[in-house]
């Protein structure tokens, strides 16, 4: 068993944030312990609120946690400040044994158009050079890579290799349901190596939290000590039992469940 911290939104709902994370670290027989960034909300008419923590309040979550806690992996989820986001990084960078795996959460602001060039700089100068994998989603790639669109394996291979030059060592591109295929799609890009992983399309609602259980699984793995490969076909078929399994909740809205029905 590792220690592995989560740095993340809490997510009201349940299904992803720095919840979906704890309930993988549990469910791969870890222990996670957590620094909260912020509080997303999914609102009645369906827009999200966000309830930023203040920055110092979140500094002083992870100097408390790297002073108890023994780490060797961390997970970075949605921070929703640029500053704050600096900050982690600038502390992070004191900390050069640590494998990082981010999870680049820019979709909130992609959905309000409200994506600051600033927080995309300190993202790239601050984060993505300390870390192991970063696992953007289609929106997200499309959006660090600069590309008009991702709608070819080409164009995610491309996407993948200019994310790569900003820093990571891996990209997982998770191209999900929105990525035009007859599967759902993924794309590990490791060096010059392109592996692609596929599952079979799923249309239950049960996949909030897919995104950010797919990087916790991946980061359980890694803590284990397995390569990132073979960490990362692990994490698709654990998100795929977890939306199979998934628990259904109203108006539409369902959760991935971290762990149903998955034998290890």
């Amino acid at each position: 068993m590792s220690n592995i911290l989560t740095i993340a939104g809490s997510d009201t709902l349940g299904g992803g944030g720095l919840q979906a994370d704890l309930k993988t670290f549990e469910a791969f027989g870890h222990f996670g312990v957590s620094a909260v960034t912020c509080l997303a909300t999914v609102m009645p008419d369906q827009t999200f609120q966000i309830q930023n923590i203040e920055t110092e309040t979140v500094l002083a979550q992870i100097e408390a946690i790297l002073h108890y806690v023994p780490l060797t992996t961390i997970k970075i989820g949605l921070i929703n400040d640029a500053t704050t986001l600096e900050k982690i990084g600038h502390l992070l960078q004191k900390q050069p044994h640590l494998q990082i795996i981010t999870d680049p959460v820019l979709a909130f602001k992609e959905t309000t158009d409200k994506l600051q060039q600033h927080y995309l700089d300190s993202l790239k100068e601050f984060l993505l050079p300390q870390s192991l994998v970063v696992t953007p989603n289609l929106v997200e790639a499309q959006i660090l890579s600069g590309l008009p669109q991702i709608q070819t394996r080409a164009e995610l291979e491309q996407a993948a290799t200019i994310i790569q030059s900003l820093g990571p060592q891996h990209v997982v591109i998770k191209g999900g349901q929105r990525f035009p295929d007859d599967d759902a799609i993924d794309l590990l890009h490791s060096g010059t190596t392109n592996h692609y992983l596929s599952a079979p399309r799923l249309t239950s609602a049960t996949r909030n939290g897919a995104g950010c259980t797919l990087s916790a699984a991946i980061t359980a793995e890694i803590a284990s000590g397995h390569a990132v490969y073979p960490a990362v076909k692990a994490a698709k078929q654990f998100v795929y039992h977890g939306i199979q399994n998934g628990i259904q909740l109203r108006h539409g809205f369902g959760n991935v469940r971290q762990g149903g029905s998955y034998e290890f």
